[in-house]
């Protein structure tokens, strides 16, 4: 577990160093910044660019990604106006004065290239190909498996869907041959550029950004919004707005109010979103 104590301190030491940076540039130029996970990024990147084509006046700016924690953290300091998280938040960051409202849910999702001929996997097979005892696609093409820190939103959701997932995931962080990716957007450029791989990702980061990824079926169930509020697909990611409790601006309720009106909902569901109201 050595190397991957040292990726994740090197990520939590650049992340911080990078948003004091990035904000201080990007403060003096936007009435509205927006940062946090970065599967939420591109959805809310098309949000920000309709709002402000009907209301020029209001400047919105979408940081790269700061992740959710990031986001937590920097909306009580004043840094980002609107955080976007992937988890709720924790008993003591309630205590910050903080807020999280939950406005839109898409598939969690299983990706490769489109290159690959592969469409679909079942739970028995992501134990055995992170257990490291399946090691090829049907058509020979070598597995390659890409992994996040086990503290990772996505990590957390494979591990929660059986035991069986939960210690093979251990196994599979633990695995130094295995591919590694630091953020959302560093692991769906390995996915993309490295033959045979494989990773976990969320439906609306794929469609936002318009990735050259697809989609697998997972035990036999497309993930499509439809399967997620039907149930019967079962891995489904919760995005969260982080704010402040009091003082927000004028600026950032009316921009919250359309993420929530129907204009909004539209451009949720055109990226594999659907609206939480």
């Amino acid at each position: 577990m050595r190397h991957v104590k040292q990726k994740y301190c090197s990520l939590s030491v650049f992340a911080l160093a990078f948003t004091l940076c990035y904000f201080t540039a990007a403060t003096c130029s936007a009435a509205i910044i927006i940062g946090g996970t970065g599967n939420a990024l591109g959805t809310m990147k098309w949000l920000a660019k309709a709002y402000q084509n009907a209301n020029p006046e209001v400047k919105i700016k979408v940081l790269p990604s700061i992740g959710s924690s990031g986001a937590i953290k920097s909306v009580p300091t004043g840094r980002i106006q609107i955080g976007l998280s992937a988890r709720p938040l924790k008993a003591a960051e309630l205590e910050k004065g903080i807020v999280a409202i939950e406005y839109a849910r898409t598939p969690t999702i299983f990706a490769v290239s489109n290159k690959s001929k592969v469409d679909a996997i079942t739970q028995s097979q992501l134990v055995d190909i992170y257990k490291g005892a399946l090691k090829q696609w049907p058509d020979g093409t070598t597995i390659r498996p890409l992994v996040r820190q086990a503290k990772d939103n996505n990590s957390k959701q494979i591990k929660a869907l059986s035991p069986e997932l939960d210690k093979a995931m251990d196994i599979a962080i633990a695995n130094k041959h295995f591919l590694f990716a630091s953020t959302d957007q560093q692991a769906v450029d390995t996915i993309e550029q490295t033959p045979g791989s494989f990773g976990v990702t969320a439906l609306s980061l794929i469609l936002s950004e318009k990735r050259d990824l697809h989609a697998l079926t997972f035990d036999g169930v497309a993930p499509t919004v439809e399967a997620c509020i039907s149930g019967d697909y079962p891995i489904v990611k919760r995005f969260y707005f982080i704010l402040p409790k009091e003082g927000r601006t004028s600026e950032v309720n009316a921009f919250i109010d359309f993420v929530f009106s129907e204009k909004g909902g539209e451009i949720l569901k055109q990226y594999g979103c659907y609206p939480v109201r």
